[in-house]
């Protein structure tokens, strides 16, 4: 799937959902976690933290405080805690984009004796601070909101707290959380009294670390002063990022899924009631009742009806009310959502998001004050639609994309990792994608000669769904070129595979990996995120964040590619995303190994030769200084997938022949092999 700097994601069809799944650690957990572990005397060892941006955001924090955090493993860290005496940050404390850490760590701050200073990137910019100024400010904090109206940036200067009584006006997880840090800090007491019960998990980690609030008479009561102790933690999966493929199997008839290791804190799991009620059919297995509970859940697709949510309901599900609202499109029946004002709020203004996204989808919707009415059980058709910077938005919408008629597209999906990293790779292993419909839509976004193929080439997922036209051949055969021309004459999609080698090869170079020594470069290969795709006909390659079309031609890239080429696990690595461009359009691919290893099954298969000094001389006029002949024989040579025709492959000779009449021979032999090329 693509990976650029705002991203988006094609979504095919999928009306199944199948396997097992462990998502992420829980966000919510990882930010209280670090900053609890920060505060406490002594050494904690967090395992399962969540390293999306959101919680990343949070360790950078942490440390500008003084805490030391090491981490042990991509998902463990260890954190030398402070003790309660922070150090004053050198810089303003840059929250990125969550609003969890911003208002979390003020309550922290503000009992602080320096002055420190919260900033956040323009989403968080928008979200509004009153709702924690207010109170702490009754607690003696002197807080300055740079924004208007109470908005971020937000200038604390430390003060002497004390404790008070308060009463939330809002259910708000955040608001006591950044209270009950707040009141570690103050002298006396703080009292704070819930209108609606919200999520509990700082109660169960201040508990973790030593401290012991007290419930009475439905007030939570803090004593100043208390001591902190560090200790070892288990964060489980984010159930708000499991919420997606929850309702994606629950949704679809004869999904199956197994989602493990999740957190199944009961002041999480609000949805899988709503669910319930909705008809699916949901098996929930606790393994675990230590500070988080957690274990395994089990879903089974089922026609879903539409439902209510609303009340008390909703301050339970309030990260998972747009997953809920894709739900509702997805099920037979009205479903209506109120009392949700809070969603104006978050990331985007979610109500309007969701309204807007909807309509785009083909769902009738109508957008509340404070909800959506949404009526489900309609025909989808495929859509563009924006995340508007919300990751919720955008894991949502890729549900509902599964039931479209055709391939949908996610903009500016990028925002999914501050708090799902690997979203995508587990997208892509849990949906079975379709052809969309098979009515005549279908037949013009695919191309009507194209359709049944692709419906028959389902069978064999390591096949190509679409047609692939296969041009291998040695270098500076003139592949490239009539692949091109082959490819606009088809209105095929044009892929070199070769660019993909050239793209391994600059980055491991980049690294500073000994080319020479395998397995190194075998140790290297498994860190580097590389995705490809089709897009308006053309390859796309994107290396982590970095686009290497500028280097693929350099000098030393060309003296290396041969040798990387040869590396087993370079080519197991890329071998997947080479076959996974099959799945999103015809292609015409050359490369040096697509009819013997790549696409074996296809019948179209050419290998393009020619002679040594006539290529020699192509290769001195466009530009490259490589070795020819030497390459040619490293490539003939090297035990994995070696240069060779593919025994059923045309050869064609192209020294003397002309561009136009390669193609029209190739053209010639498509027909005798049955493609249809009206």
């Amino acid at each position: 799937m693509p990976d650029t700097s705002s991203r988006s994601l094609r979504i095919f069809p999928s009306r199944r959902i199948r396997g097992t799944v462990t998502v992420p650690g829980d966000k919510s957990i990882t930010h209280r976690a670090l900053l609890l572990a920060t505060l406490a005397e002594g050494e904690s060892r967090l395992s399962g933290v969540l390293t999306g941006e959101d919680c990343l955001a949070t360790i950078r924090a942490c440390q500008a405080l003084g805490a030391e955090i090491e981490f042990l493993n991509a998902t463990t860290v260890r954190v030398k805690g402070r003790d309660r005496k922070l150090l004053a940050p050198a810089e303003p404390i840059d929250c990125g984009n969550s609003g969890t850490l911003m208002r979390l760590i003020a309550g922290i701050l503000a009992g602080q004796p320096f002055s420190s200073c919260l900033i956040g990137d323009a989403s968080l910019s928008r979200r509004p601070m009153a709702r924690i100024l207010v109170p702490l400010r009754q607690m003696g904090a002197r807080i300055d909101a740079k924004g208007p109206g109470e908005l971020p940036p937000l200038e604390i200067h430390g003060s002497q707290l004390h404790g008070i009584d308060y009463r939330l006006p809002l259910p708000s997880a955040q608001v006591k959380s950044c209270l009950l840090l707040a009141g570690l800090f103050a002298s006396g007491v703080t009292r704070l009294q819930e209108p609606i019960p919200t999520r509990d998990h700082t109660e169960r980690l201040l508990r973790h670390f030593g401290l012991w609030p007290i419930f009475d008479n439905g007030q939570l009561v803090v004593h100043g002063g208390v001591r902190l102790h560090g200790h070892d933690l288990f964060i489980p999966g984010d159930f708000s990022s499991a919420a997606f493929w929850i309702v994606a199997a629950a949704a679809f008839p004869g999904s199956e899924l197994f989602v493990q290791g999740v957190g199944l804190n009961p002041s999480r799991t609000g949805l899988l009631k709503i669910l319930l009620r909705m008809g699916a059919t949901v098996k929930e297995t606790i393994e675990s009742c230590e500070t988080e509970p957690y274990g395994t859940l089990e879903i089974r697709g089922e026609r879903l009806r539409g439902t209510r949510i609303r009340g008390e309901e909703i301050a339970q599900v309030i990260d998972e009310l747009p997953i809920l609202a894709v739900a509702g499109a997805l099920a037979q029946g009205e479903t209506i959502i109120r009392d949700a004002s809070e969603l104006r709020v978050k990331e985007s203004d979610r109500l309007a998001a969701l309204a807007y996204n909807l309509r785009a989808f083909g769902v009738p919707v109508e957008e509340l004050p404070d909800g959506l009415i949404i009526e489900g059980g309609h025909p989808l058709r495929a859509a563009s639609v924006q995340s508007f910077g919300d990751h919720r938005i955008a894991m949502a919408f890729a549900i509902l994309a599964l039931a479209a008629d055709g391939v949908s597209v996610i903009e500016d999906t990028a925002c999914i990792a501050t708090s799902y990293p690997g979203f995508e790779k587990d997208f892509e292993s849990l949906t079975q994608s379709e052809i969309p419909g098979w009515g005549e839509r279908a037949f013009r976004q695919i191309g009507h000669r194209w359709a049944r193929w692709a419906k028959e080439s389902l069978e064999d997922p390591a096949e190509a769904r679409f047609p692939v036209v296969a041009i291998d051949g040695t270098a500076a055969s003139g592949k490239t070129t009539v692949a091109q021309e082959l490819a606009r004459r088809l209105d095929f999609a044009y892929c070199s595979t070769g660019v993909l080698y050239r793209a391994m090869t600059w980055k491991l170079l980049q690294m500073g990996v000994d080319i020479s020594n395998r397995f190194r470069v075998a140790r290297a290969v498994g860190k580097i995120p590389m995705d490809c795709w089709i897009e308006n006909h053309q390859l796309k390659i994107r290396v982590g964040d970095e686009d290497p079309s500028p280097y693929l031609r350099d000098p030393e890239v060309n003296a290396n590619v041969s040798l990387v080429a040869s590396i087993p696990a370079v080519r197991r690595y890329l071998l997947p995303l080479q076959r996974k461009l099959a799945r999103q359009a015809p292609l015409v691919m050359e490369g040096r190994d697509i009819g013997t290893v790549v696409f074996p099954k296809t019948p179209y298969k050419f290998f393009l030769d020619a002679d040594p000094l006539v290529r020699q001389e192509r290769r001195r006029q466009q530009g490259e200084t490589d070795l020819l002949l030497e390459r040619d024989q490293k490539d003939r040579e090297r035990k994995l997938a070696p240069l060779k025709p593919a025994h059923d492959a045309v050869i064609l000779d192209t020294t003397r022949t002309t561009v136009n009449e390669l193609v029209e021979t190739i053209l010639r032999h498509l027909k005798r092999k049955g493609m249809n090329l009206q």
